[in-house]
């Protein structure tokens, strides 16, 4: 189970980001490295790379597999990190490897392992077959680009993570940065495991080796992952805020818009569904604020001065006073003017400003989330029996 989790986790990772990837071209690049890093791990599972190496007839294939999509992602990772870096430091030079680096790693450690008579599955490829000269080499070549390309990304996350005014991204810089010198521990533990096979020296089995080697590894996947997706923080923070906004203002804005049904500019939803729908969230939060102020300013033309006088001293007789009673009395109203549209009673009313209101969306959404408060209240749903009961008086009379 302990070997499955990581994998799992960063398959989901991977799924969660393939959606921006596949829009945003720029963020494909740490798709790759959650990809190569999920094939990665997945082989290392020993359910998974001992069926795939039989069903495939070839001995540790999954073994070149796993390696091959370390170097794919340790590169991914060198110039996601460089990507953010810039992000920090308009002036930064590139330091990235070459792709030709990569690519020759791949190809050489590719030869090598097929030059490698390998008899047997092995739990550890490179310390089992450690004796033989092409598996030292592969195992040199290897440890070599993982090391200098974690190096890299390394110097350059601790470089620029430091730099003040960061914020989130500078946070994300540090945590990466861990991760990656974790990386570097990895690939030191497996180079002293490399040289001591190839010297005959075994002081601790394979299985501990891949232990200890994949604990290193797990940690560095745990801060890379974390580090990376820091600083996508501050826009889910922000994300969230507009859904519960959204989700709030929800009632309000469909009471007002099924009185004044002209001003909606697609059909009502069911409150079922705005909750399961997170797409176009500010798109849709910014729609629901013009379209509540614009079924208010309609439902305006049936408040008349007496209306606006009967909810002012209703909301007085509560005891509120200053910007509470305001908003209060303007819910009041608004019912009043609902009952009378709903009625057919002819237009008597006048454009007034609203109580509350702000010059930019966030103030707005502050002083429609007051509205929408009052509108739900006691105090105006008392308000809303009283007009109800004085017009079924004045139709019985």
């Amino acid at each position: 189970m302990i070997d499955v989790l990581p994998a799992v986790l960063l398959w989901l990772v991977t799924a969660w980001r393939t959606p921006a990837a596949w829009r945003d071209p720029s963020k494909r690049v740490l798709w790759i490295a959650f990809l190569a890093l999920a094939v990665a791990i997945t082989l290392r599972v020993p359910s998974v790379a001992a069926p795939m190496d039989a069903a495939i007839g070839v001995n540790n294939l999954s073994a070149l597999g796993k390696h091959l999509g370390c170097i794919v992602a340790a590169h991914a990772v060198l110039t996601f990190v460089h990507d953010m870096a810039q992000e920090n430091a308009s002036g930064l030079k590139s330091s990235r490897l070459h792709l030709v680096s990569p690519s020759a790693a791949a190809c050489i450690v590719t030869l090598l392992f097929f030059a490698t008579p390998q008899p047997r599955e092995a739990v550890d490829l490179l310390t089992e077959y450690a004796s033989d000269w092409h598996i030292a080499a592969y195992g040199g070549v290897w440890t070599a680009y993982l090391g200098a390309a974690l190096f890299s990304a390394s110097r350059l996350c601790w470089r620029w993570g430091r730099q003040p005014d960061a914020g989130l991204l500078g946070h994300g810089l540090r945590l990466t940065g861990m991760g990656t010198t974790i990386g570097i521990v990895y690939a030191t533990q497996r180079v002293v495991v490399i040289v001591l096979g190839f010297l005959g020296l075994s002081p601790v089995p394979a299985s501990t080796n891949e232990t200890i080697g994949g604990l290193l590894l797990f940690g560095a996947l745990l801060f890379i992952v974390t580090g990376s997706t820091l600083p996508a923080a501050g826009r889910l923070r922000r994300w969230s805020r507009e859904y519960l906004d959204l989700l709030q203002l929800y009632p309000l804005w469909l009471s007002l818009t099924e009185a004044v049904p002209s001003v909606r500019l697609d059909p009502a939803r069911r409150r079922t569904i705005e909750i399961v729908h997170p797409r176009r969230v500010h798109d849709r939060l910014y729609r629901r604020t013009i379209e509540i102020r614009d079924a208010v300013l309609t439902l305006s033309d049936h408040a008349p001065s007496s209306l606006r006088a009967q909810a002012r001293a209703h909301v007085a007789a509560s005891g509120l006073i200053g910007a509470q009673a305001d908003i209060a009395a303007e819910a009041c109203w608004i019912i009043g003017a609902q009952q009378a549209r709903q009625h057919n009673e002819p237009l008597s009313g006048e454009a007034l400003p609203p109580a509350s209101g702000g010059r930019d969306l966030p103030s707005e959404i502050h002083a429609l989330k007051q509205l929408a408060e009052a509108y739900a209240s006691d105090l105006t749903r008392a308000f809303a029996t009283k007009l109800d009961d004085a017009r079924t008086l004045e139709t019985t009379q």
